[in-house]
């Protein structure tokens, strides 16, 4: 039977410190290569912090979210971590043409996968809520996008938050797929 030794690390990221964030993302990957893990799974918009709420309609800020992603990817193989699959969470943009009721600059709540010094896949939250303190509808653009991708004989699914438990949402089409 196929098995998957996943590392779930919650670093409390802070908003807007791409570069600590990115220190802690490291960190933790090595601790969970020392233990035999075979994914390190990061939280929601971990390498920029949550919730980043204007911040994300600042193109400088979105820029500065794929640098740092992309920095990232090869910093962690420069340590020696590439063969570390990790999922990490950040700031994406849309490929759309601006247009009224649509965030500016089309921003997306991404989460990716690194391996082997490269972003291998991209995906976006589908479901973004609008209650309570939380405004991400406001803020971003719905992802259309649902990697499933094979790992030590697992098929793997990235889902970012409420992804996971809306009724008929991404999570339902995976267990379909």
């Amino acid at each position: 039977m196929a098995q998957l030794r996943i590392a779930l690390a919650q670093t409390n990221p802070e908003v807007g410190d791409l570069a600590a964030n990115a220190d802690r993302i490291v960190e933790w990957t090595g601790r969970a290569t020392e233990r035999g893990a075979h994914l390190t799974v990061f939280t929601e918009m971990s390498l920029t912090g949550y919730p980043v709420e204007d911040l994300v309609l600042r193109a400088s800020f979105v820029d500065a979210s794929l640098a740092a992603l992309e920095a990232l990817a090869a910093r962690l193989a420069g340590e020696g971590l590439g063969e570390m699959p990790v999922v990490v969470g950040y700031v994406d943009r849309a490929d759309l043409a601006p247009r009224a009721g649509q965030p500016k600059g089309a921003p997306l709540n991404a989460a990716a996968l690194i391996h082997r010094g490269q972003v291998v896949v991209r995906t976006a939250k589908h479901h973004l809520p609008n209650y309570g303190v939380f405004d991400e509808y406001r803020y971003f653009v719905r992802g259309d996008r649902l990697p499933i991708f094979r790992l030590h004989g697992v098929d793997v699914a990235i889902a970012v938050c409420e992804d996971l438990w809306q009724e008929g949402g991404p999570v339902a089409v995976v267990a379909e797929a």
